[in-house]
């Protein structure tokens, strides 16, 4: 496997077509916003390829005993290299059908799990977005200012989401927005956007365990909607697992349709046999 140049993404567009409908990180990688690692089996013409960003590792195109040997050898040295230098233990591995049941044999060293994503879709002009925050909360838009708080608690835990899809914090400042909530200085949930690429994002959402089921999440959520719908965003997607029963409750409650369930693979590191 070759790595290819950023300025040739354009060439994997045929390969990645089956996964980018609903998985945004595919169209930000491919528009260059995503800084993603990528290889492909030929730079010219390549037939399979392979891309990474923090711990997400796609695979599409042909596959053989060739490739198949070839794709495993990248994944136990390069990429493993990468994400273990950036304590990253878990693999989730999204695959084109072509590649779904080798992925599964991918890496027989590596512990496996097997489960199921859904894919949401919500067109935000459907509605007028108002926000109703609780008594005792406080909305907060997730900024420079919110970062520079320091009477604020959990900030952390806003940071980690911040570059769980960005490259740096200052990236997401520039590219994507967010809102949470706060109690007594207390971050207790919020909600971000994730691959902003056009007029689509994601959510990434959670709320701290003695504040769930109080409805936040949705409260959050509607905050990130309507700013997105003030920018011309309004073809949001929400992935979750499909045993996250509160996860999918509140996209659904929010107007979210389940448009895909996905088998994916995720592979621990530190399990190795």
């Amino acid at each position: 496997m070759i790595p290819l140049p950023p300025h040739q993404l354009e060439k994997t567009r045929p390969l990645l077509a089956p996964l980018a409908e609903h998985l945004l990180i595919v169209p930000s990688i491919l528009a260059g916003l995503t800084p993603a690692t990528v290889y492909v089996d030929d730079v010219a013409e390549p037939h399979t390829a392979v891309t990474w960003f923090h711990g997400r590792v796609i695979i599409a195109g042909q596959v053989d005993a060739q490739r198949l040997t070839a794709v495993r050898h990248l994944l136990l040295t390069e990429y493993q290299r990468e994400t273990q230098s950036a304590n990253l233990d878990v693999l989730l591995m999204y695959s084109t059908p072509e590649w779904q049941a080798a992925a599964a044999d991918l890496l027989p060293d590596l512990k496996m799990i097997a489960a199921t994503r859904c894919y949401y879709r919500l067109d935000a002009r459907s509605r007028e977005w108002q926000t109703a925050v609780p008594d005792g909360l406080q909305l907060r838009r997730v900024d420079a200012s919110l970062l520079a708080d320091s009477t604020l608690n959990n900030l952390d835990w806003v940071t980690e989401e911040m570059v769980s899809e960005r490259p740096s914090v200052a990236d997401f400042l520039d590219k994507s927005f967010g809102y949470c909530l706060v109690h007594q200085n207390n971050i207790v949930a919020w909600c971000m956007s994730e691959y902003n690429t056009g007029n689509r994002c994601e959510l990434g959402i959670a709320t701290a365990e003695a504040w769930q089921r109080q409805g936040l999440a949705k409260v959050t959520a509607t905050a990130v909607i309507a700013e997105a719908s003030q920018r011309g965003i309004h073809d949001i997607g929400w992935i979750c697992w499909a045993n996250n029963l509160p996860s999918v409750h509140t996209a659904e409650a929010l107007g979210f349709s389940r448009v895909q369930e996905k088998l994916v693979y995720l592979f621990f590191w530190q399990n190795a046999l």
